[in-house]
């Protein structure tokens, strides 16, 4: 099963300002109060009966819990990991719209690595609070917000095939730029192990990084697509204090991991991670980058990284998008 995703770009000058209106009660997120709430909100939000496929599936819901319970019982190492780092406390910015102590919409945003590049990760209306303008309130909250923070652009995500999303998005100055197409698969039948090309190797990758990653993005990422959204170090570099913290959450989540890279004649061509939850619940993810140049690899890579999380969590469903 697959569904497709559109990147959308926004530049500082592509919206316009509004009359605002004063009968919603809009305010920023209060974290971590605010954590369970968004949580559980975003997973009824995200519900679709005409196309099941698009919402958040069951394992998907329970993985979003297990880590917003985490979030919760660690936030006081996110504080402080915010103190000593500046971008860091650009981790989790958002607003919510509130009825009654009830949250009825939200919209949550962060910037990118340690550049003036936002994304807005999440746009959600319960379906009984919707028809109200209040995705287009908190977006432009958003934008606003951004602006005020410095940024210069900010991008999302959405289905292709969700026509009033995807056409409030064009109407605030939103331009689409690239597409993702997200894959599952559900059989716990073991792939069968591939030889990797002649003349390539495998190299180890660790999660901290950051330059292959860079380069890798640079060189294969298309000119078109970097005219709207262009790779900068910034977004792959991570703050000293963020490196503490990521294999802190790491840990109690005991989430097992791997990664590695392809290498050809001197030059990385790609580079492939899994991730697998403890416990046996959840979804496990797959991530991979291959140079086009060398289609010849992708079946190794792919076949490597679900060997890996399968002989781990035969159960679980496993994600990967291109």
């Amino acid at each position: 099963m697959s569904r497709r995703r559109r990147s959308a770009s926004w530049g500082r000058t592509a919206t316009r300002r509004e009359r605002r209106r004063t009968t919603m009660s809009v305010r920023e997120i209060r974290l971590p109060e605010d954590l369970q709430p968004l949580g559980e909100m975003l997973v009824k939000t995200f519900q679709y009966p005409e196309n099941p496929e698009w919402g958040v599936q069951d394992d998907e819901a329970e993985e979003v819990r297990r880590q917003i319970r985490l979030l919760r019982r660690l936030w006081f190492l996110v504080r402080g990991v915010q103190f000593l780092s500046k971008p860091m406390r650009d981790l989790v910015r958002g607003y919510v719209w509130e009825e009654q102590g009830r949250l009825g919409a939200g919209v949550l945003y962060n910037r990118i690595g340690v550049t003036d590049r936002w994304s807005i990760g999440t746009v959600g209306v319960l379906p009984e609070f919707r028809r109200r303008g209040l995705a287009r309130e908190l977006v432009q909250r958003a934008l606003e917000d951004i602006r005020r923070r410095g940024g210069t652009h900010a991008s999302l995500a959405v289905i292709d095939k969700n026509v009033p999303a995807y056409s409030l998005y064009t109407h605030l100055g939103f331009s689409q730029y690239n597409s993702v197409i997200e894959y599952t698969r559900s059989s716990s039948e073991m792939p069968e192990a591939r030889a990797l090309p002649e003349g390539m190797i495998e190299l180890r990758w660790r999660k901290s990084d950051w330059r292959p990653r860079y380069e890798l993005a640079r060189r294969i990422t298309p000119e078109e697509i970097q005219t709207l959204s262009p790779i900068e170090e910034g977004q792959f570099r991570v703050p000293i204090p963020a490196r503490v913290l990521d294999p802190l959450l790491d840990a109690f989540r005991r989430a097992r991991q791997g990664r590695a890279q392809i290498g050809y004649h001197g030059v990385v061509i790609g580079q492939m991670a899994y991730d697998t939850p403890g416990g046996g619940k959840g979804v496990s993810s797959i991530q991979a980058r291959l140079d086009p140049a060398h289609p010849e690899a992708a079946e190794y890579m792919l076949g490597n990284m679900l060997r890996a999380v399968i002989s781990i969590n035969p159960a679980l469903r496993v994600q990967f998008s291109v």
